[in-house]
């Protein structure tokens, strides 16, 4: 059985979007009335409903303020994500096409394991033409924790695509000690990439089972997961 790969996104697979930072903005200000972005918390590694309750939490709104709006706020997010993405520029990571592609040649079943909502991942990735490579995955529109998205992406492979597993055959990808922590949880072998905001001892001390500079390692990747 080929194994299961599961990609988080932001600063993975692309660097940063300005588009999805300037959705949350839009979303608190038109739903909530607040003048706000996501940079008030580390949002790094969390779920888009996790970032948004977070936010509005430090911003001094309670539970009662804030669960009413919820499904409006996401919806508002992703109208305008989708709306404006084309306008986006958004940088593919260093090794991530290569890599990507010798997967796919190699019959390897590839997903998403992401905080962002399933319509913004494959607009964000569609954007930058890499959304065909992903056949499934665990989103931020199915849970708010994140440990739960591996989960609904292995059932998904089990149900889509008969993949059956075992412990040595799904990967959670990821550049923060949430991905690692998600991986973990679900008893999963986990790649920490240190693309992002975190270095590569952050994440050996976060448990990682493998870290890597970046997905530019192609054959140190295939090795981990061939």
């Amino acid at each position: 059985m080929n194994p299961l790969v599961l990609f988080d996104i932001d600063k993975t697979l692309i660097d940063r979007s300005e588009c999805h930072h300037q959705a949350f903005i839009h979303a608190f200000k038109k739903i909530y009335r607040v003048d706000t972005s996501v940079e008030v918390i580390n949002y790094h590694g969390k779920t888009d409903p996790q970032i948004m309750h977070e936010v509005l939490l430090a911003e001094g709104l309670t539970e009662n303020d804030i669960c009413p709006y919820k499904n409006d706020f996401l919806d508002s997010m992703s109208e305008y994500f989708v709306a404006n993405v084309k306008y986006d520029k958004i940088k593919v990571m260093d090794g991530a096409v290569t890599l990507l592609k010798e997967l796919e040649n190699r019959k390897v079943l590839l997903g998403l394991l992401t905080g962002n909502i399933e319509i913004i991942a494959y607009f964000k990735l569609n954007h930058v033409d890499l959304g065909h490579y992903f056949k499934l995955g665990g989103f931020g529109s199915d849970s708010y924790y994140r440990s739960n998205l591996v989960l609904k992406a292995i059932q998904r492979a089990e149900n889509d695509f008969r993949f059956v597993r075992n412990k040595n055959n799904v990967f959670v990808v990821g550049d923060t000690p949430l991905d690692v922590a998600a991986g973990l949880k679900a008893g999963i072998l986990t790649i920490g990439v240190a693309s992002g905001e975190y270095c590569k001892e952050e994440l050996i001390n976060s448990g990682a089972n493998f870290v890597l500079d970046d997905l530019s390692s192609t054959d140190e990747f295939l090795k981990i997961v061939l």
